[in-house]
């Protein structure tokens, strides 16, 4: 074997093993900014330019537009509050609280952070249309059956996320300074 064909088989191995340990990175994290909070992930930096490498191509990847520094906070949940991976065959309720926004939304999205499709076309619930208890809390539940209530539908037998993105407020530029006990519980009630 000539060295010109060694420098290519070497050349074509290094490359091969870096772009697997790229995927293999952008497959776990969000970037190297991330803070978590319980079961939920904030990308602080997700929405300005001196994003780290890995933030920005976990942006380019899902194709998505973040909110900028000052708008909102995007946190996401890959498990329940037990550190279960979240699973379509189980039941959820998430609730009772949200940390202060003017606006924010709750939803679900597939392992590439599209919305989940589903039969009552339903990927998200708005802070403004929620029923809620005398003290003004709510319960959500998350299930592929119907329920009563708050009910965001799982579609079909796909992984899904949890994705809260608070709009207006004063954690826009911090994750840091959000309390555990101010975000939405995740609690898993049954499987089948």
């Amino acid at each position: 074997m000539d060295a010109l064909t060694k420098a290519l088989v070497a050349g074509a191995i290094g490359l091969a093993a870096g772009l697997w340990s790229s995927e293999s990175v952008l497959r776990v994290t969000s970037g190297l900014d991330a803070r978590t909070i319980g079961a939920w992930t904030a990308s602080v930096d997700a929405g300005v330019q001196e994003a780290d490498p890995y933030t920005r191509a976990s942006i380019e990847r899902s194709g998505e537009i973040p909110l900028a520094l000052g708008e909102g906070l995007q946190l996401v949940a890959h498990t329940d509050d037990s550190g279960a991976a979240l699973s379509p065959r189980c039941v959820y309720r998430v609730g009772s609280r949200a940390p202060a926004a003017r606006y924010w939304t709750l939803g679900l999205v597939d392992r590439v952070g599209f919305p989940v499709d589903n039969a009552a076309k339903r990927a998200v619930f708005r802070s403004s249309e929620l029923l809620r208890d005398e003290k003004g809390g709510f319960v959500i539940t998350v299930s592929a059956d119907a329920r009563a209530g708050n009910w965001l539908p799982i579609g079909g037998s796909q992984r899904f996320y949890l994705v809260l993105r608070l709009y207006d407020s004063p954690f826009s530029a911090t994750a840091a300074a959000i309390d555990k006990d101010a975000l939405p519980r995740i609690v898993r009630e049954s499987c089948r």
